[in-house]
């Protein structure tokens, strides 16, 4: 899955930060990034897109994995 977060200010244009997630469930994956990035419930993650398991093996990513993109 690939999640992204805003960046860091609430109050400056939003700087969105990408990250490759080897979980398939879009709710586990975001909340594997929360935890990962150190930010709560209240800042906004979303699910981008799955990634494909070429993409997965490409990425070197093992399951349950999160990494920046």
């Amino acid at each position: 899955m690939q999640v992204a977060t805003p960046g860091p200010e609430e109050s400056a244009a939003p700087v969105f930060r990408y990250f490759n997630v080897a979980i398939a469930d879009a709710d586990k994956a975001v909340a594997a990034t929360r935890e990962k990035v150190g930010v709560t419930t209240t800042t906004r993650i979303e699910a981008v897109r799955a990634l494909s398991a070429v993409e997965i093996a490409a990425l070197h990513l093992k399951t349950g994995t999160v990494k920046p993109a």
